[in-house]
Formats: C-alpha cells, sequence, structure tokens
C-alpha cells in the first residue's frame, strides 16, 4: 500500500515535468515515504529486483549558530556562524571560543530534530539536521572555575606571569611573593620540565577560599588538566602516618603491592560507590597505611554526596631514590634530595630504588621498582612536600614562613602530615610533615602523630560563585 502511495506521488511528479528517473536528476520536492513534497532538491526514484521503492535526494538549508546575547563568547571568530548543509548527509563544524573565565554550556536549537555534539578537546561544536528546514541554535557559556580563578588573579594583581627576580620569587618566602604562578616560571628556575600541562599554584598569603561541601578549603593549585586541587583549612584530627615503623617499607602509603608507576597507577576503588569495608581497596593489592585508611573512610562518611564534583588525581608517595644507601646506614628518598636543593616539581618520580636494592622491589619489563610508594590515582589524599615548599614552607632553618601563609593553622597537633617520605634506616622510617610550630617542613616517624588534613581534586567543569576572599570564598554551584 505504501509503496503504491510513493509510485503515486512520483507519477504526479513527472506530469509537473518536474522529476526524469532516467535522468536521475531533475529538481523536484524531495518526497518522503508518505509522498509528501517538503523541500526543493535534486531526487531520483529507483525500482530494485524485490521492487522495493527507494527516494534518494539532498536539500541544502541552512544552519545558524549564534552566541547568547552577551553570552561570553564566539562561534567560528564570530558573533554569529551560518553554513550550509545537505540534508541527511552532512554535519557541520563550529568553532566555540569562550571569553576568559568561561566555558561553553549547552547549545539550544529551534528545531529539535538535530543532533549536536560538543567536543571539549578541541572546543568543537557540531551539528547534523535531521530536518529539511533552517536550523538556528544558540550557545550558552558559564563561568569556568580554573579559568576564574587565574582570571581574578590577574586583576587584582597577584598573578605572576613570570617570575621576578628581585626577591628572588618564588623560591624565596618572602611575603612579596605571595600570589598564584605557573608552574614552567618554577620549573625555569630549576632547569626542570613539566609534563603535565600548565600548573598555576598559590603561594603565602593569598585569597584562595572555597566553601565546600559545608567545609571550608584553600585552593593548592590549579592542574595542568584544569581540574582544582584544594586542602582543607583545618584537619579532621591526628593519626599515625603508619602505626608500624620499623622496616623502610612503612613510609609506603600502601606496601606489599605491586609497583604503582606513571603508566600504571595504583588506584582505590570508587570510594562513593562501594561497600564502606571495602573502603582503600587498591587495583595493585598490597596492604594500606593508616593514614590512607583514615582518609577514604573520612571520603566515604562526609564527601560521598558530593563525589560527582570530585576528580581523580594523581597523588605522589615518593619513594625514588634521592641519596644514601640502600644496603646500609641511612636511605633518603627522592623529595628529600629535592628539598636539600630547593628544586620542589609537580611530577611524580616512579618508585625506582637506587643500586643494591634487594629487598621490597619487583622487576616489571627489566626495570626494578618498589612494592611500596609511587604514583597513585585516588578521589583523596595528602600534600606532597613539594606542594608544601611551593606553598612558602622550607625544609631547613625555622620561621621561615609568616603565620599569614594559606598552610599555617591552629591544628589539633603542631604538625599536619605530608605524602612524602624523608628517610628510612635500621629501626625507623620517617616521612614529610608540616611543622606549625616552627613553620617549616621536617621528617618525622611514621609512629608519631600528627594532623590529618585532606586533599581533593574538584572537576575541571565546576561553576562557583564568590571571589575567593574569606569574606566571599568560591561556592560550588
Amino acid at each position: 500500500m505504501k509503496e503504491k502511495r510513493i509510485e503515486k506521488a512520483i507519477k504526479k511528479a513527472q506530469k509537473k515535468g518536474i522529476y526524469n528517473p532516467k535522468l536521475k536528476l531533475g529538481i523536484v520536492g524531495l518526497i518522503l515515504v508518505i509522498g509528501t513534497v517538503i523541500g526543493v532538491s535534486y531526487a531520483y526514484y529507483t525500482k530494485t529486483a524485490t521492487n522495493t521503492l527507494t527516494i534518494e535526494g539532498t536539500v541544502s538549508k541552512k544552519i545558524t549558530v549564534t552566541v547568547q546575547n552577551g553570552g561570553h563568547g564566539q562561534v567560528n571568530s564570530m558573533d554569529i556562524a551560518t553554513q550550509q548543509t545537505d540534508y541527511g548527509i552532512t554535519t557541520q563544524s563550529f568553532k566555540i571560543t569562550p571569553d576568559s573565565g568561561y566555558q561553553y554550556k549547552s547549545v539550544e536549537c529551534y528545531n529539535n530534530k538535530v543532533e549536536t555534539n560538543y567536543n571539549k578537546t578541541t572546543n568543537t561544536l557540531t551539528v547534523t539536521p535531521r530536518t529539511s528546514k533552517d536550523v538556528s541554535c544558540i550557545v550558552k557559556f558559564e563561568e569556568n572555575f580554573a579559568s576564574k580563578i587565574i582570571l581574578n588573579a590577574k586583576n587584582n594583581g597577584t598573578y605572576k606571569e613570570t617570575s621576578p627576580t628581585s626577591a628572588n620569587c618564588p623560591t624565596s618566602s618572602d611575603s612579596s611573593c605571595s600570589g598564584i604562578y605557573k608552574m614552567e616560571d618554577y620549573d625555569n628556575i630549576n632547569n626542570l620540565t613539566s609534563k603535565n600541562g600548565t600548573s598555576y599554584y598559590f603561594r603565602g598569603a593569598v585569597n584562595n577560599y572555597v566553601k565546600f561541601a559545608e567545609q571550608n578549603w584553600r585552593i593548592v593549585r590549579v592542574n595542568g588538566d584544569g581540574t582544582v586541587r584544594l586542602v582543607l583549612d583545618s584537619d579532621i584530627g591526628t593519626s599515625e602516618f603508619n602505626n608500624e615503623y620499623n622496616v623502610k617499607k612503612y613510609v609506603g602509603y600502601t606496601y606489599d603491592n605491586t609497583p604503582c608507576t606513571n603508566a600504571n597507577p595504583c588506584k582505590s576503588l570508587d570510594i562513593a560507590t562501594n561497600n564502606e569495608d571495602q573502603i582503600g581497596t587498591t587495583d595493585h593489592g598490597g596492604k594500606n597505611s593508616t593514614i590512607k585508611k583514615k582518609l577514604e573512610a573520612w571520603y566515604y562518611n562526609n564527601l560521598r554526596d558530593y563525589d560527582q564534583y570530585i576528580e581523580y588525581g594523581i597523588y605522589c608517595n615518593d619513594t625514588s631514590f634521592g641519596n644514601g644507601s640502600e644496603t646500609s646506614g641511612i636511605l633518603y628518598y627522592g623529595a628529600y634530595q629535592r628539598g636539600e636543593y630547593d628544586t620542589p616539581q609537580l611530577t611524580c618520580p616512579d618508585p625506582k630504588p637506587g643500586n643494591g636494592a634487594t629487598s621490597y622491589v619487583q622487576t616489571v619489563n627489566g626495570i626494578k621498582y618498589r612494592t611500596y610508594g609511587g604514583v597513585y590515582k585516588l578521589k583523596i589524599g595528602l600534600l606532597s612536600e613539594d606542594e608544601i615548599v611551593l606553598a612558602g614552607f622550607k625544609s631547613t632553618n625555622s620561621n621561615v614562613v609568616t603565620e599569614s601563609n594559606y598552610l599555617y593553622y591552629t591544628g589539633s597537633s603542631d604538625y599536619f602530615w605530608s605524602s612524602s617520605p624523608h628517610s628510612s634506616l635500621a629501626m625507623t622510617a620517617n616521612v614529610f610533615n608540616g611543622n606549625l610550630s616552627d613553620r617549616r617542613l621536617n621528617g618525622r616517624s611514621v609512629n608519631g602523630m600528627g594532623n590529618v588534613r585532606p586533599v581533593i581534586n574538584l572537576k575541571a567543569d565546576v561553576t562557583v560563585t564568590g571571589s575567593g576572599t574569606k569574606g566571599d570564598p568560591y561556592v560550588i554551584k
């Protein structure tokens, strides 16, 4: 019945002289299954051996993409972008350029028979029409947290595009060095290379307040991938780093595991969706440090309902060889070596031991790695020694930073734990912590008590209100 209706419509078009099946080209109205003419096209009709009728054709129509009025961005470097497309054949792409501090939010098209897709990596909007009608779409932008942080810092003069040399910033802890810096600036001082994109880190006395999950936080840095690293502006009580202390592996965030490397970081099971008794389980096996279990239990009880805003981040428990001896005497780890020379970095070395190491090592593809510590991919963790140094603390001399430093606070203890191993010797494993009374960094036995300050990473696409000051903190929308 349907075929007869189509055939009848085609014959009608032929009588009017607007269709020629022999030429397979004729300016005709595109005939749908029900025989309705809906637009001007090139079309032809074929009849197969099975008597199946096919209408093939294309309709050239216009796609118009505009930005919402006062919408903080451009399309194809213009306020308006238009392109011609063929019905059912071509997908058109539009380059989206948000203003500084903004990101793509959504697109609304007046004709709902349209498919759209936004690629956030390339900032490209694709529009595929599924109708013969003209298509009109409006792009909307919204404030981006990471961009807003940097924009606010630029506007109030605290952003350091280049490293000033008069006060030896940012390596000096002088208050004049307070601000937000690009990691490349710091790398240039120490001839290092940042591998994970451009990071913007906060140092000294700065406005970096965030209200999130009913807790007060401070921004540590904007990571190279656009996520925002926060540290709690207080602590969740005290803990040992590990209740075992007389073997070197106890500096590990986990230990007796397969190696945690950059190529294959140790990852905890999703805390928010698994049972409470599964908290802390990693995909590399092994045992958890005391402090890891405490942090992940706190996440389960306090941040589970906010999990959608929190991104997995890389956390560094650097057990790479620094100096000393692997076989006798004292062994210093990588963060100690960097602290001695004031050369912090935000990349995490693989947990490679020094020459002669035979215990707690495993060979993977011909390379030896430690079976404790290394590179972790987690929802919650601790600040590294490097991040604490970048904030303004140092390993040498007491009172090198003032109480105005954003990491300083009056805690449950005079110390807060970092994630970075310091050293190990015959009967003691030591980890760096922030000494609040001396306002510097030092190593401490893992079985000592110290404050636990959670660190999380907010997703790159969260939006906020506020300006980041103590009285007007950033608040996640």
